[in-house]
């Protein structure tokens, strides 16, 4: 064809009777696809409409039930869930699914004829059916969250795994982006099963699990994992096969992880470790219905009424004692034996000026351990909160000899009340298994010594070596939280044109810094708190350049808490229902968590029916 003539040719091909009617075919076939159009047949045939509206409405209350147990963590199968149906007979457990039916059709003469009607195969009540629909459902609400997700073109990947009942290794993903009402999200997408823990089978694993989902992962610029060598690893780790697949895709350390590793490192201290590990073996002691009554008698016989009367894990009471006292003295078996050790041990100065001390700075860490696993957080939040934990006890180590007095008081008090004194260990010139300070003048200085002060700055000293890498990545985006240009925030804001281009506009980035920065000195945002603040204040059509690196900066991952809250819903599947497959556990787990995303009987109907069937439903 001669090119020079294209557009003529075009426009006689256009008026032949064979491109027209193709066109009209197309359309009409979108318009039916679509349910804007009744088919022909539909239109010609009233009797099969009618057929097809029928069979709709008998399937209306096996899709609510079947909604309603998903929504509330409902088991649906029973013991003898099969075979026709008989309203009235209870007499076996034929699942929540089918009783459920059952109770309903006692005021609801239709399901009632239906259910108890002739026919096997017509009923759409079988477990095969469930699947089916569970399956449409699941389709359905990850269509609505893969839709927001890829329509803001920016978001973290969070992923975690677990074993669950079956020893199958789920890999739950998850991801964290803001939607188009600059609204943060954390949404559950599904449980991937692996069968390799390598970093590079994990790593495709996960990418082929967003393809699965539909989410276009050139959008990806985070990645949200623990600090198993598998995930975080330099080289071989998910997130670096991950990164040279998709450079954007900045890795963050799970913040909550973070400081649970440096919490548990700081406490390799001797003294404290031993605390612990005693705290523990009470737990575990009194953990049993004969002992725990014991305890619970010893509560009562007290004039004094605790809010709590179970003894928690790394949680000990003034009660203990004397529970352990009782039983040293009245049983005769193994057990007082063990609570005899016990005893000992929780008399020891050591123990018990460790217990206290670690009750302060657990005191510090335990609302900061929270706020890490809240999904409205952000790196800058995190880091403020970190650093002002650590200002906190920076100034309780600055001012130990005040500080440590009224924690030496606080346990002396206790040891009064069973009758104890709190007294420093021997000290020799040769002692090497444990710390062994000389001229202490004093059993608060000896404790002071050995205990207090070697436990803050080791705390300290964790803390801050775990958060460095948050710090650096916030480091990077700090430009876009002050109203002062400098050369510094220059060269910050170049190094993020050249991560993130072509997406961000190297030639109007600067001009926009600098517009934005007076938006802040020029009223109260000058003392913004944190990205989501930041964005909320971003007008997309003035700074869309600053708004798109805030949207970056907020879907960072903070924690994989999320991926971690997904495995709660184990309890989905568990060893009554340990067959259950990898289709039906995510849709059950998709209507759990996601109840707040809209689901009509109608738009599940319309998605089982694109499946060939004995019964006729529109497409």
């Amino acid at each position: 064809m001669n090119f020079k003539d294209a557009l003529k040719v075009f426009r006689a091909h256009s008026a032949n009777d064979y491109h027209v009617k193709a066109v009209l075919d197309a359309e009409n076939f979108l318009n039916v696809f679509e349910n804007r159009k009744v088919p022909i047949i539909q239109q010609i045939d009233n009797d099969r409409l009618i057929q097809v509206k029928e069979n709709r409405k008998r399937l209306i209350p096996i899709i609510q039930c079947i909604i309603l147990c998903g929504r509330e963590n409902i088991p649906l199968r029973g013991h003898r869930d099969f075979g026709s149906f008989n309203i009235d007979d209870d007499q076996y457990n034929e699942g929540n699914f089918r009783a459920i039916l059952k109770y309903r059709a006692n005021g609801d003469e239709y399901l009632k004829s239906i259910l108890e009607g002739s026919g096997k195969r017509n009923k759409y009540t079988s477990p095969g059916v469930q699947n089916q629909i569970i399956e449409a459902c699941n389709k359905l609400i990850l269509k609505q969250i893969v839709a927001k997700v890829n329509e803001s073109k920016c978001f973290s990947i969070l992923a975690d795994e677990t074993t669950d009942i079956s020893n199958i290794e789920q890999l739950s993903l998850c991801v964290r982006y803001v939607d188009i009402n600059n609204k943060l999200n954390e949404d559950f997408l599904q449980f991937v099963p692996i069968h390799s823990l390598t970093g590079s089978d994990l790593a495709a694993s996960i990418l082929q699990g967003l393809s699965d989902c539909g989410i276009n992962c050139d959008y990806m610029y985070g990645q949200g994992y623990d600090g198993a060598s598998n995930m975080a690893g330099q080289f071989k780790g998910v997130q670096a096969i991950i990164r040279n697949k998709y450079p954007n895709a900045l890795y963050v350390h799970c913040s909550a992880h973070s400081f649970n590793l440096a919490v548990s490192s700081s406490c390799n201290i001797k003294p404290i470790r031993n605390c612990l590990g005693i705290v523990e073996k009470l737990h575990i002691f009194f953990n049993t219905p004969k002992r725990h009554h014991v305890l619970l008698n010893q509560i009562e016989k007290n004039d004094s009424t605790p809010n709590v009367t179970t003894l928690k894990r790394l949680c000990a009471t003034s009660f203990v004692h004397q529970a352990l006292s009782f039983i040293t003295a009245e049983w005769n078996d193994s057990s007082a034996t063990d609570a005899g050790m016990l005893l000992k041990c929780i008399q020891d100065s050591e123990f018990l000026v460790s217990l206290y001390v670690t009750k302060v700075l657990f005191s510090y860490g335990l609302p900061v351990c929270k706020q890490l696993q809240k999904e409205r957080i952000d790196l800058k939040k995190t880091v403020e909160i970190i650093e002002n934990m650590i200002e906190a006890i920076t100034h309780m180590r600055e001012d130990a000899e005040n500080e440590f007095k009224l924690i030496f008081d606080e346990a002396q008090r206790s040891a009064d009340l069973v009758g104890n004194t709190i007294t420093r260990k021997r000290i020799t010139t040769k002692l090497t298994n444990r710390a062994n300070p000389q001229n202490m003048t004093s059993d608060e200085q000896y404790f002071r010594v050995t205990i207090y002060l070697p436990f803050l700055d080791n705390f300290i000293s964790e803390v801050n070596d775990r958060f460095l890498n948050h710090k650096n990545v916030l480091r990077g985006f700090e430009c876009l939280f002050h109203s002062k240009f400098s050369d510094q925030d220059r060269n910050e804001i170049k190094h993020l044109v050249d991560l993130y281009s072509p997406t961000i506009d190297k030639n109007n980035i600067i001009a926009e810094l600098k517009m934005w920065k007076l938006k802040l000195a020029s009223s109260d945002l000058n003392l913004i708190k944190n990205g989501l603040e930041a964005l909320d204040n971003c007008d997309e059509e003035v700074y869309p350049n600053i708004h798109f690196l805030l949207k970056i900066f907020v879907s960072l991952p903070v924690s994989t808490a999320t991926p971690e809250r997904s495995f709660s819903r184990k309890r989905l599947k568990t060893y009554l229902r340990n067959t259950m497959k990898e289709t039906r556990l995510n849709g059950l787990t998709l209507l759990s968590i996601h109840r707040d995303i809209p689901l009509s009987v109608e738009e599940v109907i319309d998605e089982l029916s694109k499946k060939a069937r004995k019964l006729d439903f529109v497409l």
